[in-house]
């Protein structure tokens, strides 16, 4: 049954729902897509329009290496392109790099990259170029070493040419190229070290005006290689946390497109505007900091997983356009089991049971804790419902609600909160997800946690990019993080959405989560 789910209220109403709650659920179905996830390019917009957009946060960094927040693609992917691309179902293809191509033995994958390309302050883009980017991302001040942690060295072959040679594990690889890793800046801002304040890539835009934490103003780049990707002349992007906030400004013209809650699809649908939604590799998430007590004890963890009605939490907050699953791979990626699939048979909400196992586990006591969230308001509403769900097995948990930076900070850096909830970065790979946000010096391990059996499990699956091997290798990848979870705790993978006035045209919701903006077009006035 759908729920429509109003700010204030709606949260109240949805507490008191969760707590008469005691058995598990019944599989909802999930929602039909009665509005498509494409708009197609008009034939008549206007090449000097101008597109305005609202989104829900602002981006956490202009250097992609310092990048913490998944949705900071959103606005890069204006000013900088990256080697490869994500078609709109997760596809990996060419974008700098113009062909891509594993060796034999599966241990190398070279790059070749296009003719004649430059950055917007003049710079070639060559292999050494290249080279500088991609070094830079896996250093030690990187934020996303872990995307890139197969790649043991990065050669330049010719003046177009790069060879990646990796550790084996090359699966993941072409994936984390389409992402930030693959993001290509400036070596000459970088060295001057204006990057943060004036970001210099290869972008059909590029940032003329930047009103930090705000907004960007966007102008269209000259003599850009793929001009499909220019519809506009010029565009801004604003920050507006609140939902509602959102929905009010593109009701009232003030800007032509938003992110938008799944749960607010019909009603600005039935509005006159146009939503666009997908199923993605985004998921919901409960984070734990191992080296906290009792977060440290696989059983602790399997208890948790037990404790969180994953089920209430997609219709609640997401109006059923939630993906219940205790994995974080989609059905559309080479890691779903299809053997076990979503896992809620193995590890189904069951709060008696979980209290049992805390208690067999020596949690006899109410745990105190702080839960760090977003304060994006449905992360925040999110965090509440975490909140009352594990009180019910004894967790007396306290709400951080912080903007994403200062989040994470006091989670993966400063550790001073045991517990965040968030949302992924929208990577539809597991061996990506794996370097991300398991491995020991990943920035969201800050327990430094190990999984020797899923190390073991990922390094299998990641040594080929042939679905024939990987598959087999991900199934038992699954099998074992039920069997001992992680401290990541996927609750749910989002159905994300956005909606455009009836001006807009050439936009996309993807499977990575994001809106296709790459192209938007307005009509003219």
């Amino acid at each position: 049954m759908k729920r429509s789910l109003k700010l204030a209220s709606g949260l109240a109403a949805f507490s008191l729902l969760l707590a008469g709650c005691g058995d598990a659920p019944d599989k909802a179905a999930e929602p039909s897509n009665e509005y498509g996830d494409t708009i197609e390019l008009a034939n008549d917009f206007d090449p000097n329009g101008h597109f305005d957009w609202a989104n829900a946060s602002y981006v956490s960094s202009w250097d992609p290496n310092q990048s913490i927040n998944g949705g900071d693609m959103i606005w890069y992917e204006q000013i900088y392109d990256r080697l490869l691309r994500e078609d709109l179902n997760g596809q990996i293809e060419p974008m700098l790099a113009s062909e891509f191509t594993p060796s034999e033995d599966g241990k190398t994958l070279t790059l070749t990259l296009q003719q004649g390309l430059k950055f917007s302050d003049g710079t070639a883009l060559d292999a050494e170029a290249v080279k500088f980017n991609l070094d830079r991302a896996r250093g030690e001040d990187s934020k996303i070493a872990g995307d890139l942690s197969m790649v043991e060295s990065v050669d330049i072959v010719d003046e177009q040419t790069i060879e990646l040679t990796t550790n084996g594990a090359i699966g993941g690889l072409p994936t984390a190229l389409a992402t930030s890793s693959g993001i290509m800046v400036s070596p000459a801002a970088v060295k001057a070290g204006t990057l943060e304040t004036k970001p210099v890539g290869i972008g059909p835009y590029i940032a003329t005006n930047i009103t930090s934490g705000d907004s960007v103003e966007f102008e269209k780049t000259p003599d850009y290689w793929d001009p499909d990707a220019q519809h506009v002349e010029s565009m801004t992007y604003q920050t507006m946390s609140d939902d509602q906030t959102r929905m009010n400004a593109l009701k009232s013209g003030e800007v032509d497109g938003a992110a938008i809650r799944t749960d607010s699809i019909d009603e600005i649908g039935e509005a006159g505007f146009t939503p666009v939604v997908k199923p993605s590799s985004l998921f919901l998430y409960l984070m734990l900091n191992t080296a906290k007590e009792p977060f440290d004890k696989p059983e602790v963890r399997r208890a948790l997983n037990m404790s969180i009605n994953r089920e209430e939490i997609s219709q609640g907050l997401y109006n059923g356009y939630c993906t219940p699953q205790v994995h974080p791979f989609p059905e559309s990626g080479p890691g779903y089991p299809d053997d076990i699939g979503d896992g809620l048979d193995d590890l189904p909400y069951d709060p008696e049971k979980a209290k049992e196992m805390l208690s067999d586990a020596g949690v006899t006591e109410p745990v105190n804790m702080v839960i760090s969230a977003s304060n994006i308001t449905i992360y925040t509403q999110f965090a509440e419902v975490i909140q009352q769900q594990l009180a019910e097995v004894g967790f007396d948990m306290d709400v951080h609600s912080l903007p994403p930076g200062p989040q994470v900070q006091e989670f993966a850096i400063d550790k001073t909160a045991e517990t965040l909830v968030s949302m992924s970065t929208g990577i539809n790979d597991p061996s990506v997800i794996g370097q991300r946000y398991l491995s020991p010096d990943a920035l969201f391990n800050p327990g430094f946690a190990e999984y020797p059996k899923l190390d073991e499990l990922w390094a299998e699956g990641s040594s080929s990019l042939d679905p024939a091997v990987r598959e087999p290798a991900y199934e038992k990848y699954v099998e074992e993080w039920i069997a001992n979870p992680p401290h990541l705790i996927p609750v749910c993978l989002v159905h994300n959405a956005s909606a455009y006035t009836d001006a807009v045209s050439g936009v996309t919701q993807q499977s990575n989560g994001f809106p296709g903006l790459r192209g938007v077009a307005v009509a003219e006035e």
